[in-house]
């Protein structure tokens, strides 16, 4: 688990915190389990109501799921980005004089300590998957005018039909939570570079472009 999205001192407030209360409600569960051997016997081997145990269990639980409340922003405060997006990217590369306009699909899974982002490009018009990218390294940042920047390399894989090579790139979005909206800039390893912006369209990931 990465813990760099986490506010430091409030992490390590927290963790005393959640050892005073554990440790007590640790000891409470022990002299109860003591009163039964075969409950003595289990909890020798398995341990399941330790400090340690409970402490890591709260923070995996806030990781996966308790970090999207804002109840939790003190403690971490990035922008929920979970979902589907549908929008646009404009490539520098032309035909016939004209920059090349494709579909672009993002789906992006995320935990208050990992983001990964998978995207769907194809011809306007047809719905025609012509390649797809995957994210290898992310970042999200918090600028000086409190919007947030998602940074990220990724591999694009071109679709059998299309004689193009697969490549590496990066990019870098901004994005605007009132409108849920991704918009940025690309560049790759073609020497090509461009404008992405989609908007949220629904919860669920489809891992498809259509």
């Amino acid at each position: 688990m990465n813990l760099k999205y986490y506010k430091t001192n409030y992490l390590v407030a927290t963790i005393l915190v959640l050892s005073v209360f554990y440790n007590w409600i640790s000891k409470y569960i022990e002299n109860f389990i003591i009163k039964y051997k075969i409950l003595n016997d289990a909890y020798a081997y398995v341990g399941v109501f330790s400090t340690i145990t409970l402490i890591t269990s709260t923070i995996i639980l806030i990781d996966k799921f308790g970090w999207k409340y804002k109840i939790f922003e003190w403690l971490i405060n990035i922008p929920n980005l979970n979902g589907r997006y549908v929008g646009e990217v404009i490539s520098s590369f032309q035909i016939s004089g004209i920059p090349v306009r494709k579909t672009c699909v993002m789906e992006i899974k995320q935990t208050a300590s990992r983001l990964h982002i998978y995207s769907y490009f194809g011809d306007i018009g047809t719905n025609l998957n012509t390649s797809s990218s995957e994210s290898k390294v992310e970042q999200i940042k918090c600028e000086d005018n409190d919007i947030f920047s998602v940074f990220y390399i990724f591999s694009n894989e071109t679709a059998p039909l299309f004689d193009l090579n697969n490549h590496l790139g990066t990019a870098q979005l901004k994005y605007f939570k009132d409108i849920k909206t991704l918009d940025g800039v690309y560049y790759n390893q073609r020497n090509n570079n461009g404008t992405i912006k989609v908007t949220y369209a629904q919860k669920k990931l489809l891992g498809r472009l259509i």
